[in-house]
């Protein structure tokens, strides 16, 4: 079996959890998120983050050099939680695993993220760091958001 086609397998696997039309309209708020990411010793990095949903996953973009980005190979569980701004008893915390990540469009994804936080293209590219776009599917989400 080819890894892409055992990406497919599990992307088709763990789509099986799908956001809610409330869940939906909450991740498209602009916000930031908090993603944790499990170290070789066992213990959780948390770094603010920005991020986009794209259909039923999140993609997060990482530079190369971050460690919390370095973890999160093809099929590393991530968790990631969103709190309101305005209600911090609005949140979601979603646990998920990396589908994919890949340099790829890396600079154009911080871009499009940086329209979607400031309003502009990203100011801090560098050619020796690029960025990364990292898909995450949702394999277990909690939170207020479906009590609404």
């Amino acid at each position: 079996m080819h890894l892409r086609d055992g990406m497919q397998t599990l992307s088709q696997e763990l789509t099986a959890v799908r956001f809610s039309d409330q869940m939906r309209a909450f991740l498209d708020e602009v916000q930031p998120a908090i993603v944790g990411t499990t170290r070789a010793d066992g213990t959780v990095q948390m770094n603010p983050i920005w991020y986009e949903r794209v259909d039923d996953e999140l993609w997060i973009n990482p530079a190369m050099s971050r460690r919390w980005g370095q973890r999160l190979d093809a099929g590393a569980p991530v968790t990631l939680i969103m709190v309101s701004p305005h209600n911090m008893w609005r949140w979601a915390q979603i646990q998920g695993v990396v589908l994919e990540k890949t340099d790829a469009g890396g600079e154009e994804h911080i871009d499009r993220l940086s329209q979607r936080y400031l309003g502009s293209d990203y100011v801090n590219h560098q050619d020796d760091d690029p960025r990364l776009v990292v898909r995450v599917a949702p394999t277990r989400i909690t939170g207020t958001i479906e009590a609404e």
